[in-house]
C-alpha cells in the first residue's frame, strides 16, 4: 500500500476513467441548459480525452476552441468593451504577435502552434464570457457558484475512486479529470479548490466544508505532491486571516488548527519529506525543509553549467538577464514550441537548454524556451493586467502572489490550462461582483 506508480494496470485505468466518465455525464446532464456551463465542464475534463488518444485530444482542443468562438459570437461579448478591456486586449495582441513570430521563426509546425495558442486564446475569451454570464442575474451568480463547487467535488470523488482502485498507491500522472500525463495539477487544484470554496462560503466554514478541504488535500496526496503541503497552509491563512482582517472567533480557531495540521500531516504522509521515507514517517521539519531546498535548487546548485531544480531554473534566467553577457536571438525569441512540448524527457535533456532535466522547467522557464524573454514580458503583463482588475485590495495581492509563485517557481499551469484560467477569471469577476453589490467576504 502507498507505493508510487505511474499508471497501474489497464484494468485499473479503465475503472478509474469509467468513474470519471460517470461524473462527466452527471455534470453535463445537470447543466445542459447552459451552453457556457457545458463549455466549462468540457474544459475540466481533458484527462479522459487524452487517455483515449492523441488524435482525439487534438480534436477536443479544436472543438473547445470553436465552441468558445461560437459562444463569444452568440453572447456578442466583443461588441462593447468596458474600462480596462482595451488594455487586456492590447497586451494579449502583443503576446500573440510574440508567440506567432517566435513559433514561425523557429519552424514549429502549424499543428503545434495552433494547439498551444488555442489555450491562451480561450483564456482571453473567457475574460469576457465569464463577466457576461456572471453579471446576468443573482440567479446566474448562484449557478456559477454551484457549478464551481461541483467541479471540485467531482475531483474529490474521482480521487476517492483512485484511492480505492489503486489500494492507496500514489499515481502521479493522473490528477482528477484534469491531468492524464503529469502530476503538477495535484498541487494547483487543491489550492484553487480551497479559494473557490472560500468565495462560495464567504469565508464561513462548517464541519462539512473542512471535510471538503480534506478531500481536496487527498488529491495532492494521491498525486505524490510535496509543494501542496507547504503552500496550502499559507493560502489558508491568507484567505481566512489576512484578507478579512479576522478577529478571534470559531472560524479563526479552526484555521489556526487546520493550517499547521495540514503541514504536519503532509510531512508524515509524504515519504520524501520524512527521514524514514515512508507514509507515516516521523515529523522532522528540518529534514523536510532541507529536502525542499535541495529539490528546488539542487544539491550542488549548479552542475556542468546547468541549473538544478525549479528554483535554480528561474534563478538562472534572472542571472542571465542581469549579467553583462549579450543576449542572443535565442534568448529573445526562444527555440520553439516543439523543443518543449513535443519532446520526451530524454530528448529534451539532450538539447542542453540550460537545465538539468525537463521536470525542472518552471512556467517562466518554459516560456523562455518556447518564446524567449519577449514572451516572458508579454505573459507576465497579460496575467497581471487581469489580476490588477480585482477591486478588493487584499484578495488582489494574495492572488497575485499565488499566480507569481506558480509561474516563477512551479509549472506555470494556471496560464497554460484554460480550465485554471477560468477559475482565476471567475475569482476576479466574482469578487468585483460582490463589491458592486456592496457585499464583502466574511469579516467578523
Amino acid at each position: 500500500m502507498f507505493n508510487k506508480l505511474w499508471f497501474g494496470t489497464l484494468t485499473q485505468l479503465f475503472l478509474l476513467y469509467f468513474v470519471e466518465l460517470v461524473t462527466l455525464i452527471y455534470l453535463l446532464r445537470k447543466y445542459k441548459q447552459s451552453s457556457f456551463f457545458v463549455l466549462i465542464i468540457l474544459l475540466f475534463y481533458p484527462a479522459i480525452i487524452s487517455f483515449i488518444g492523441k488524435d482525439f485530444f487534438n480534436g477536443y482542443r479544436i472543438i473547445t476552441l470553436f465552441f468558445t468562438l461560437w459562444l463569444c459570437n452568440k453572447r456578442k461579448v466583443f461588441v462593447s468593451f468596458k474600462k480596462g478591456d482595451e488594455l487586456i486586449t492590447f497586451i494579449f495582441v502583443l503576446f500573440s504577435v510574440t508567440f506567432f513570430y517566435s513559433a514561425t521563426m523557429n519552424n514549429d509546425n502549424w499543428e503545434i502552434i495552433l494547439s498551444q495558442f488555442s489555450r491562451y486564446f480561450i483564456a482571453y475569451c473567457l475574460w469576457f464570457l465569464v463577466r457576461k454570464e456572471l453579471y446576468f442575474s443573482y440567479e446566474s451568480v448562484d449557478k456559477h457558484k454551484n457549478l464551481v463547487f461541483e467541479l471540485f467535488l467531482m475531483q474529490i470523488i474521482i480521487s476517492i475512486a483512485k484511492l480505492i482502485i489503486y489500494s492507496g498507491s500514489q499515481i502521479e500522472s493522473i490528477v482528477g479529470s484534469i491531468s492524464h500525463n503529469g502530476g503538477a495539477a495535484g498541487t494547483t487544484i487543491p489550492i484553487l479548490g480551497f479559494i473557490a470554496l472560500w468565495f462560495n462560503k464567504r469565508g464561513v466554514f462548517d464541519k462539512r466544508d473542512w471535510l471538503y478541504i480534506m478531500g481536496l488535500m487527498l488529491i495532492g496526496f494521491l498525486a505524490g505532491k510535496r509543494a501542496v503541503w507547504f503552500i496550502m497552509p499559507i493560502v489558508m491563512a491568507s484567505f481566512m486571516i489576512y484578507v478579512p482582517r479576522m478577529k478571534m472567533n470559531k472560524t479563526l480557531w479552526m484555521t489556526i488548527i487546520m493550517s499547521p495540521l495540514a503541514f504536519y500531516l503532509g510531512m508524515r504522509l509524504t515519504p520524501t519529506l520524512n527521514p524514514e521515507n515512508k507514509v507515516w514517517g516521523s515529523f522532522d521539519y528540518e529534514y523536510a525543509f532541507e529536502y525542499a531546498d535541495k529539490y528546488q535548487f539542487g544539491a550542488d546548485k549548479k552542475r556542468n553549467n546547468e541549473a538544478q531544480g525549479r528554483g535554480g531554473a528561474t534563478k538562472s534566467l534572472w542571472e542571465k538577464w542581469t549579467s553583462k553577457e549579450k543576449l542572443t536571438n535565442k534568448d529573445w525569441f526562444g527555440v520553439g514550441l516543439t523543443q518543449m512540448y513535443a519532446t520526451n524527457y530524454k530528448e529534451f535533456d539532450n538539447l542542453n537548454l540550460g537545465i538539468a532535466m525537463k521536470g525542472n522547467a518552471t512556467g517562466i522557464f518554459q516560456t523562455y524556451i518556447t518564446i524567449g524573454y519577449y514572451g516572458i514580458f508579454a505573459t507576465i503583463l497579460f496575467l497581471f493586467s487581469i489580476l490588477l482588475r480585482i477591486k478588493m485590495k487584499r484578495i488582489r495581492w494574495v492572488l497575485m502572489a499565488l499566480v507569481a509563485w506558480e509561474y516563477l517557481m512551479y509549472q506555470g499551469m494556471i496560464f497554460r490550462e484554460p480550465e485554471l484560467m477560468f477559475l482565476i477569471i471567475y475569482f476576479v469577476h466574482y469578487s468585483n461582483f460582490l463589491t458592486k453589490m456592496h457585499q464583502k467576504p466574511f469579516i467578523s
